[in-house]
């Protein structure tokens, strides 16, 4: 069974660092949720989050899955974040980018570290994708 793990994470407005470490909050002081997704569940990694859902409501922007995830991911990083972002995230990176992707773009990272030059990211939310 496939394994997708989703990291998404928040650069803080006053953030000084150039490096950018996903996966490394500590380091990088920013926030960040691990999400895993195996079958028709998905799991927090470093958090309590748990939702069973159905395959069609991956692809669905209001679905209630994420609904939850956008809920969870806006009480822990303290800001608002729209279920249709969180959809249009997965749906970006999955090849199947629609108009609610289009506030995303790719950019170089090496393992999961990407450059904030002159702090061109604070205050931005990014994604980590992986199998």
């Amino acid at each position: 069974m496939e394994r997708i793990v989703m990291t998404w994470g928040l650069i803080p407005k006053d953030s000084l660092l150039e490096t950018i470490y996903c996966g490394d909050s500590e380091t990088s002081q920013t926030k960040e949720l691990n999400f895993e997704i195996v079958g028709n569940s998905c799991k927090g990694v470093d958090n309590d989050f748990n939702y069973d859902f159905s395959v069609n409501e991956l692809w669905l922007s209001n679905s209630n899955l994420y609904l939850a995830i956008s809920t969870n991911i806006s009480k822990y990083f303290g800001v608002s974040i729209a279920p249709a972002l969180i959809y249009g995230g997965y749906s970006f990176v999955n090849d199947e980018p629609d108009e609610h992707s289009s506030s995303f773009e790719i950019i170089d990272s090496e393992a999961g570290v990407f450059i904030n030059d002159n702090q061109k990211y604070n205050g931005k939310i990014y994604m980590r994708y992986y199998f």
